[in-house]
């Protein structure tokens, strides 16, 4: 009777190496898609919407970007404003503790304008959430492919 020997590779930190890279391909086409749904549902200040003669942006939509970090991926921007476009003022606050109270606000011409509030735009929180069967296809399709 011969001697038969079985030799065993251990592939494990291959196949784990392998699923990281993919699951981080993943997530950065995610972030670009949100990123892409944010930026369309941003709205553009107008010199009737911010009372600023000659206004033509404030920036917004180019400031919205991603990152993914670990195993997730964030989308937002660093412009102070946009957590007031995102979740409303006022009586449209989507918190409900906004100015309950009309208010005035001076432009940088000097000009009063009377509000109750903007009502949110939600376009962060959109991106992320209402794509959530697109995002998981991209997944698979990483996965899957890798």
């Amino acid at each position: 009777m011969s001697k038969m020997t079985i030799k065993i590779k251990d592939n494990s930190s291959e196949v784990a190496n392998a699923f990281k890279m993919q699951a981080a391909a993943a997530l950065e086409e995610i972030g670009l898609r949100a990123e892409g749904y944010a930026v369309r549902l941003t709205p553009v200040g107008t010199p009737e919407s911010t009372g600023v003669v000659g206004y033509s942006t404030n920036g917004l939509k180019q400031s919205i970007t991603h990152k993914v970090s670990g195993n997730a991926v964030y989308i937002g921007t660093n412009k102070k404003h946009a957590a007031y476009v995102e979740l409303g003022t006022g009586i449209y606050a989507s918190d409900g503790k906004g100015k309950k109270n009309p208010w005035i606000w001076v432009d940088k011409n000097g000009k009063g304008h009377w509000t109750r509030g903007m009502k949110p735009h939600h376009m962060l929180k959109k991106a992320a959430s209402e794509h959530g069967e697109e995002y998981k296809n991209v997944i698979k399709k990483h996965l899957k492919n890798g």
